[in-house]
């Protein structure tokens, strides 16, 4: 049997395995070393791709959907501190702490002594200082570059462990956010003596025989085609030299092989591949029977897997009729079974989100003291009835068909866009259509829901809303009017599209910005409440459910990853923090 493999070939199972993992083809004729393959761990990465993005361009700044989240960040490169967000423990690595002054407006943090760069250079605060100027001198073409010359008004090198940054206004959580959590924002410190006289925006960082792309991490990239990476362990590694880490990482190779969505089961089903992308738990469950060897984070379903600090819901355009109405969202709101959906679309493998806050511990802290705000807000609880009473009074009708019809009577259709192979969109569509809505649904490429969403061209979209972590504020901050573009410009933040604007929010918020955020601060309990609640009455996003990501690991070969037993950091691939999960994997044979 044949399957999609790398590049768009068609290899059987068994060949391309022999071919990635024996060092004959291409990995041959740049005379690589042979390993076997239970000391290789192939990664699909997280991105589903055809064929290897690029395989001449290792720049970390030049695109989030290349290499840094797919493979750079648990090989070659590595981040200044790590968070286990299960906890929110901050895990020091090259760096091993951070200090503010008392307002917040500066940082001290101190690097680890001993760390080096491949080519054994040290890592210093120079090449820290250097990598900050860099971006600041790039934005807004960077990534994140816009992010730093925002928030940082200088960086100084104190001495060769010691930076000093000066940031443009009270960060209170800009160090976890920017150095520590490693999502979105990847600070990825660079080394000044090869980049520099480089222009950031062109240079490709990538040169095999100079040993670039280089990092501190304890794997080099040895191989770059279209159907594959290979990263080769580094005879020595800084961590385990001055005591970090006890002993080198057990992988001594980790190729990175792309695939499509609809070759991922049976690549997990035939051990293909050990990590990857996430899967339906249906599908999981039936692979499972293929391959007993796969896990997940829980032992045992339907909930599978683990928060990963993103709410599904409805994202409404709020610059947009009938969305800038906020009774017609409010209706919406009162359409909506989320039990249903959960039970029905996901088969229970996911959990219910009335809130837009993930269910991580830091979050439930807040969350548990919020359930007035829901009851005032009637947010989960489905009325036909209060459909009817929230449009009528508004002006809304009824037609002869016994559909709603806007106030000057022009017919209303409810388009609901979703992402292709989302569940979530026929049942959604029936609980609207239910309660009298002309409701059509409307099924996308993701790639082209993205782009809606950032150009404003939608009404209603089903769409991650990735934020909270561990403070409210990391949610709520996405309402910010600084966020709402004119009507007919782009959206300044994917994680922001609604285009919702409301001074008194606003204010709210600017004060959330400048405190240190704590659960046993009763002020900024308070006012963290206060901005939900305008966010549960004017609704310019509904919460469905927490986005629960079963993402399989396969033990056929290693063992060690993380599981709800064993919750040493997330889970989630993409993020910085699975360099720890590589460092902890034994082999099984």
């Amino acid at each position: 049997m044949k399957r999609q493999f790398g590049l768009g070939s068609w290899l059987t199972a068994g060949a391309a395995l022999a071919v990635l993992v024996s060092g004959t083809g291409l990995a041959a004729a740049q005379e690589l070393p042979k390993v076997p393959r239970n000391r290789t761990l192939i990664s699909q990465g997280w991105d589903f791709y055809n064929q290897v993005p690029s395989i001449d361009n290792f720049n970390p700044y030049a695109g989030v959907l290349l290499h840094q989240r797919n493979s750079m960040h648990y090989t070659v490169y590595e981040s200044l501190f790590y968070t286990n967000h299960f906890t929110n423990e901050l895990i020091p690595w090259i760096a091993e702490s951070y200090t503010y002054n008392k307002d917040f407006t500066e940082l001290t943090v101190k690097l680890r002594d001993g760390v080096k760069w491949s080519d054994g250079k040290p890592l210093t605060a120079e090449d820290v200082v250097f990598t900050f100027d860099m971006l600041k001198g790039a934005a807004p073409e960077l990534l994140f570059s816009s992010a730093i010359a925002e928030w940082v008004d200088s960086a100084k090198a104190v001495d060769p462990l010691t930076v000093a940054i000066k940031l443009k206004k009270p960060g209170p959580r800009w160090a976890a956010d920017f150095l520590a959590t490693g999502q979105s924002t990847r600070f990825v410190v660079v080394p000044k003596h090869i980049w520099e006289g480089k222009d950031p925006k062109t240079f490709n960082n990538f040169d095999l025989a100079k040993g670039l792309p280089m990092g501190t991490g304890p794997y080099k990239l040895v191989k770059s085609d279209a159907s594959s990476l290979f990263f080769d362990r580094r005879n020595d590694w800084w961590a385990k030299d001055v005591g970090l880490v006890k002993e080198m990482p057990k992988v001594e190779r980790i190729i990175y092989v792309p695939a499509t969505a609809e070759a991922m089961p049976q690549l997990y089903a035939t051990n293909q591949i050990d990590i990857g992308r996430n899967i339906q738990s249906g599908v999981f469950e039936a692979i499972k029977v293929q391959n007993p060897n796969l896990t997940a984070w829980n032992a045992q379903g339907p909930v599978w897997g683990a928060p990963n600090g993103c709410v599904i819901g409805i994202r409404f355009n709020v610059q947009k009729a009938p969305f800038n109405d906020v009774a017609l969202r409010q209706a919406v709101n009162a359409a909506i079974d989320r039990d249903q959906i959960v039970n029905l679309a996901y088969e229970g493998s996911v959990k219910k989100a009335v809130l837009p806050f993930s269910s991580y511990r830091g979050m439930l802290d807040y969350v548990d003291g919020m359930g007035d705000i829901i009851q005032a807000a009637a947010l989960d609880k489905r009325s036909v009835e209060r459909v009817a009473e929230i449009l009528s009074k508004a002006g809304y009708k009824k037609n002869s068909a016994g559909r709603w019809q806007r106030p000057d009577g022009s017919p209303l259709e409810i388009r609901v866009s979703v992402g292709q192979g989302d569940p979530v969109g026929p049942v959604l569509g029936e609980q609207l259509r239910s309660a009298g809505f002309d409701t059509v649904v409307n099924v996308q490429q993701i790639t082209a829901q993205t782009e809606a969403l950032t150009a404003g061209n939608f009404g209603l979209s089903v769409y991650p809303h990735c934020g909270s972590l561990y403070d409210p504020w990391q949610t709520l901050e996405h309402f910010h009017s600084k966020y709402a573009p004119k009507e007919g410009e782009a959206a300044k933040n994917l994680r922001a599209p609604t285009r919702y604007a409301n001074p008194e929010l606003d204010a709210i918020l600017d004060k959330l910005e400048a405190r240190q955020p704590s659960p046993k601060d009763a002020d900024y309990v308070a006012l963290a409440k206060q901005a939900t609640a305008i966010i549960a009455r004017d609704l310019p996003e509904i919460a469905l459910f927490e986005e629960i990501q079963t993402q399989p690991f396969n033990t056929t070969y290693w063992t060690g990853f993380p599981s709800s037993k064993d919750p040493y950091v997330a889970q989630p691939l993409p993020w910085e923090g699975f360099a720890l999960v590589i460092h902890r994997l034994q082999p099984k044979q």
